[in-house]
């Protein structure tokens, strides 16, 4: 009996990796568990339509240029969502970490946004991994070893985001390790660029296509305490697709997706003490970025740039109605401060927790809502910039998302 050959949806995954420069693919670095991605590679056709005397509309076709549009969604993983944070936000600043081992102090000066190699006094207990805590107070980064030292000297993943003297700290450290992304406002506002590689299965050899120079436009975080983990949609846009280099490996982490119930906000304060609010049922963050796809007179079918634009968020969250905050806080304008904190409930170097920081939540609407037994307010908020959630390019942000986690700094920009 003779065998059909077919390929199993059920054996899809999605790896990532960040670029060096957009659009030219690199091989994934990690696996982002996702329940669908949905690729779509799109040329436009160019049409021949000069009369020639015959009763027909077009006499050939030939291909223009071509872009990917993609979505996916998924449970939200607290580890491998910072890449997706990172391609749309674009600022992030690593600071945590639990001391381990000796410190040491820096024997050069290290210039921000340059500076990937340096020497310290001492080298001791400083390998391929380390991260380690550079400064202190304000200034404080966490970096990544990618190499072993070579006497006293350290090379790491990415330049250090601020400048350092001679002489500063040096610490290593051990997760939980915190990243937080805001609007990148430094240079040209450009985010570090991502390759996707899908594998599919019928592509020849390999079984997966790359999606390089890949650039969200959408993430949205959603959530309801009774019947959802908590979710993610993204979309967005990228280079077209080819037939990567290798057949990848799956290798997502142990780390678990959260459940919605473990979710704590706050309105008016932190979620906590006093403005921790216990009535909202379910509720939705959407971060947007502005794409525009540009193509050149380049004699190639790939786009140019992707180019990023402005940031905004807005938000909705549906209230039991406990009195009419709600709709008080809508009539007033009081534009209060929003934090949704969840997490898994773990403590130390398991600790894996999302955070979403809106300081000015300015409220759209807040409509009553009798269609359940207790009587409900829908809110909308639009997230106004400002310059608390600002990251370390400074500026404004609408919003900050912090992540902590295990996942090594300098890995996600």
């Amino acid at each position: 009996m003779p065998t059909a050959t077919t390929f199993s949806s059920y054996k899809q995954f999605v790896g990532v990796a960040k670029e060096t420069q957009q659009g030219q693919a690199v091989a994934p670095t990690a696996t982002i568990p996702v329940e669908k991605f949905d690729p779509e590679d799109k040329p436009i056709w160019l049409d021949d339509k000069a009369l020639r005397g015959s009763m027909v509309e077009s006499y050939g076709r030939q291909q223009g240029v071509i872009k990917t549009d993609f979505s996916m969604s998924g449970p939200v993983f607290g580890d491998t969502l910072g890449w997706l944070l990172g391609n749309l936000l674009g600022d992030v600043a690593y600071t945590g970490g639990t001391n381990a081992g000796s410190s040491t102090t820096t024997s050069t000066t290290l210039v921000a946004g340059t500076t990937t190699t340096f020497t310290v006094a001492s080298g001791t207990g400083i390998t391929t991994g380390t991260v380690l805590a550079i400064g202190t107070g304000g200034t404080l980064e966490l970096v990544t070893c990618i190499t072993g030292t070579t006497g006293t000297t350290v090379v790491i993943a990415s330049p250090v985001v601020y400048g350092h003297t001679g002489t500063t700290t040096v610490q290593p450290v051990t997760a939980p390790f915190v990243s937080a992304f805001s609007t990148l406002n430094s240079g040209a506002g450009q985010p570090t660029s991502h390759t996707f590689t899908h594998f599919q299965g019928p592509v020849a050899t390999v079984g997966a296509r790359t999606y390089a120079g890949a650039c969200l436009s959408e993430v949205t975080l959603k959530w309801n305490a009774e019947t959802q983990l908590l979710m993610f949609d993204a979309k967005g846009s990228a280079w077209p697709s080819a037939p990567a280099a290798t057949t990848p490996t799956s290798a997502p982490s142990t780390v678990t997706p959260l459940a919605s119930w473990r979710g704590q906000l706050g309105i008016g304060g932190p979620a906590s003490g006093g403005t921790l609010v216990k009535t909202v049922t379910d509720g939705e963050i959407v971060l947007k970025r502005a794409l525009e796809v540009a193509f050149t007179t380049q004699n190639v079918q790939t786009p140019y740039i992707i180019q990023r634009g402005a940031v905004s968020a807005t938000g909705k969250l549906n209230f039991i109605a406990a009195d009419e905050t709600p709709y008080t806080t809508m009539l007033a304008n009081t534009q209060p401060q929003f934090q949704f904190v969840i997490g898994n409930g773990a403590a130390g170097a398991n600790l894996v927790q999302v955070q979403v920081d809106v300081q000015q939540a300015a409220y759209e609407t807040a409509k009553p809502n009798f269609g359940k037994a207790a009587v409900a307010y829908d809110a909308t908020f639009m997230a106004e910039a400002n310059t608390t959630n600002a990251g370390v390019s400074g500026g404004y942000s609408p919003g900050k998302v912090t992540l902590t986690n295990a996942v090594a700094p300098q890995s996600y920009v």
